[in-house]
């Protein structure tokens, strides 16, 4: 069911977004993915305080229309806010470019926004986006199974435990690193200092998933020569942090 809540809003993407939903002609399961993406995109705008009004009664109410945003908005929900804030299936991160680029598209043939605007928005949704976004969802699960099972599960921050050892990290870095290239099995990094590390020991399917670019939300230690991936997050496209 559409939030209801979305009603109040005097934005004409609320408004649009209603009225989309309402055409749908889609098996309920399928609808629901459209709901959900739509209503996350919307929750997004309103998350922004220079995009809301609040009511008298304490609410905030979207009031920027369609005509307020850059084609950012579209790439920072489908790169940046949704793979951070969204937990449930990966279905809703794959599915979402076609889901924007079917709103988007039907609201430019019902008149709410500008030929240059919908050309704009539509570009940063090209048809194989969702493509890229599988291949960086898989290569985020991948790096997890990396340090969650086998040897590297006994690895904690600062030491790495075992039945047979117990030894401290040589060097720790952590946060989003730019992949630079790859040597075999192993990556060369680049933290948000400029500074290199590597090589950082991965699989075989990761390096065949992973591109040069890519950035990974990782924690990394050092031990000898080689670093090892300790914790890690998402995987996102390059350009999209640094």
């Amino acid at each position: 069911m559409w939030p209801s809540e979305f009603s109040e809003h005097p934005s004409d993407i609320t408004q649009s977004a209603m009225e989309f939903v309402n055409e749908l002609e889609f098996t309920q399961k399928t609808k629901n993915i459209y709901i959900t993406v739509i209503s996350l995109f919307i929750h997004m705008l309103i998350s922004d305080p220079d995009a809301v009004e609040e009511t008298e009664d304490g609410r905030f109410l979207l009031v920027k229309n369609w005509k307020d945003y850059g084609d950012g908005v579209i790439s920072n929900f489908i790169d940046w806010w949704l793979p951070r804030k969204w937990m449930g299936s990966d279905q809703i991160l794959i599915k979402a470019p076609t889901v924007m680029r079917r709103w988007l598209t039907w609201c430019y043939k019902k008149g709410y926004m500008e030929k240059e605007n919908y050309k704009s928005f539509i570009s940063v949704l090209p048809r194989n986006k969702s493509k890229e976004i599988k291949r960086l969802q898989k290569a985020a699960h991948k790096l997890y199974l990396l340090h969650s099972s086998g040897p590297l599960e006994w690895f904690n921050k600062g030491k790495i435990e075992s039945p047979d050892t117990l030894r401290q990290p040589d060097d720790w870095d952590e946060g989003y690193m730019k992949i630079l290239y790859f040597d075999g099995n192993c990556a060369y990094l680049e933290n948000g200092e400029g500074k290199k590390r590597g090589p950082v020991l991965l699989s075989d399917e990761l390096v065949e998933l992973l591109r040069p670019g890519d950035v990974i939300n990782v924690a990394i230690a050092k031990f000898g020569k080689t670093w090892k991936v300790m914790e890690s997050g998402n995987v996102y496209a390059e350009g999209v942090i640094f």
